[in-house]
């Protein structure tokens, strides 16, 4: 059996834990349809190499989680750093707020490496993976780069940004080319996969395919538009 095995940067705790089974495991009383899911637990320690970090499984209802912390250095540089103080800004609309440096992207691709190298601990054969947002764009090209071969799609939460915010990332093409390693790319809207259209044919050669489908740099993969909501029946 396959299972759904969503990585997101922060997962949330306590009572909004429900929203993960729906997700995870919606309909299902069955062990085998279980969901993963995987992600940074919101705290930060002092564990210095990374192969010291604590991992924690747990089995809930539903689905099953694994959670680790951050190290004070990867707090500081991708998560304060290349995260908040550079992709958020450009991401929001607010390029003139961003800063960039060398050592903080160093530190957003080497934490996506430590996300997938965990990942690659628990991901089975047949399991399909869903990674979301902004803050782990590389993480499905460090999954493929570590030998695995699962079908893999990454979500927009956020607008995507137009050609020319953008391109004020100093490593734009990294980020993008990295994304070419999904099988799918979600939005939340026309306009967002538009304007990553629009992106790829101003920087690459771009061949349209049928179904949706791209070809890029030798990569091929989807596009769709997904928007994102809630089960207005579990809060009304």
């Amino acid at each position: 059996m396959s299972r759904l095995v969503l990585i997101s940067n922060k997962q949330c705790d306590g009572k909004d834990l429900a929203c993960a089974t729906q997700a995870l495991s919606p309909d299902s009383q069955n062990d085998d349809d279980r969901g993963l899911w995987l992600g940074w637990n919101g705290d930060v320690q002092n564990f210095g190499d990374a192969l010291l970090r604590p991992v924690s499984y747990q089995h809930r209802s539903g689905y099953e989680q694994v959670t680790f912390p951050l190290s004070t250095e990867e707090f500081h540089f991708h998560y304060q750093g290349y995260y908040h103080d550079g992709l958020w800004p450009v991401f929001h609309n607010h390029p003139e707020k961003a800063h960039f440096t060398p050592e903080n992207y160093r530190a957003y691709r080497q934490l996506n490496r430590h996300f997938a190298d965990i990942a690659c601990e628990y991901v089975c054969p047949n399991d399909i993976i869903c990674i979301d947002d902004y803050q782990l764009l590389p993480c499905g090209q460090a999954l493929k780069e570590q030998g695995l071969l699962n079908p893999c799609a990454f979500f927009f939460h956020l607008p995507f940004p137009s050609t020319a915010l953008l391109r004020q990332i100093p490593e734009h093409h990294g980020l993008i080319e990295s994304l070419f390693f999904y099988d799918l790319i979600g939005f939340q809207t026309l306009d967002d996969r538009n304007n990553f259209l629009s992106y790829l044919t101003h920087e690459y050669p771009v061949e349209m395919l049928p179904d949706d489908q791209l070809q890029v740099n030798g990569h091929i993969f989807a596009t769709g538009i997904f928007p994102a909501g809630i089960n207005a029946r579990k809060i009304y």
